[in-house]
């Protein structure tokens, strides 16, 4: 087992897919921290406890990143037709679906982990050259933390829900295509049509996944988020590793 998450993982670095997606969310996070940092409109002057709001700017479309990550990681072994190959490597096609469920997810922390110590990087060097120097005080260190963290959790259950998600569709388009209308169309404006109740939606994938980034408000806690988001992810891995052994690859 631990040769094939090996091999998922030699496989995902010998790629541009990872290094692009890198690059664009390093681009992204510079520019959340010059948007954060130039335009204070309604917000409260920057001081030396910012950096955690500065360094949890980018940390919702981290999500969106590992959860693209881990659909294009499965779904595009089907669009590619490199699946054929791989499951004559490795006949038993669960364990395959296992290294991926264990690989993207570690990468998907990865790719956070990189992309706030950028951000990171790049606040607190603008606010040295606004004369601010950053300090962490237990209470500021318990907040960055707490942005870390859930970050760094909701990357790979995301992740873990693209690989079940791409597992179950395998068509790559549709599988992006339905993640698309189902947290705009579904999770947002029907929910706002249909008037539906906070207690109703809080219960969704997507804010699951917030609860973990974005906590507080009327929303889940974030071991709640964590717990029901965990739920979903093992749900569609189950279901969909169950189609894949199923099916045939044609």
């Amino acid at each position: 087992m631990i040769r094939l998450v090996r091999a998922e993982l030699t496989k995902l670095a010998t790629t541009r897919l990872i290094y692009g997606m890198a690059a664009a969310m390093a681009a992204f996070a510079v520019l959340t921290v010059a948007a954060n940092i130039l335009d204070r409109q309604g917000a409260p002057p920057l001081a030396a406890d910012s950096l955690p709001v500065l360094v949890a700017a980018p940390v919702t479309l981290l999500s969106g990143a590992a959860l693209l990550l881990g659909i294009l990681g499965m779904a595009g072994e089907f669009r590619h037709q490199t699946v054929t190959e791989t499951f004559l490597v490795t006949p038993d096609r669960g364990r395959v679906v296992a290294a991926k469920l264990v690989a993207y997810p570690l990468a998907g922390i990865t790719l956070a982990l990189s992309i706030l110590a950028i951000t990171a990087a790049v606040a607190t060097g603008w606010l040295a050259a606004k004369g601010i120097t950053p300090s962490l005080p237990e209470p500021v260190a318990y907040a960055l933390g707490h942005v870390l963290l859930g970050a760094v959790l909701a990357a790979g259950l995301c992740a873990l829900v693209g690989v079940g998600v791409g597992a179950l569709v395998r068509n790559q388009v549709a599988a992006l295509v339905g993640v698309a209308v189902w947290v705009l169309l579904v999770e947002g404006l029907l929910m706002s049509l249909l008037n539906a109740p906070s207690s109703l939606a809080k219960w969704l994938p997507s804010a699951a996944a917030a609860a973990l980034t974005n906590p507080g408000g009327a929303g889940l806690s974030r071991l709640a988020g964590a717990l029901l988001l965990t739920g979903y992810a093992l749900a569609l891995a189950l279901i969909g590793t169950r189609l894949v052994v199923r099916r045939d690859i044609t």
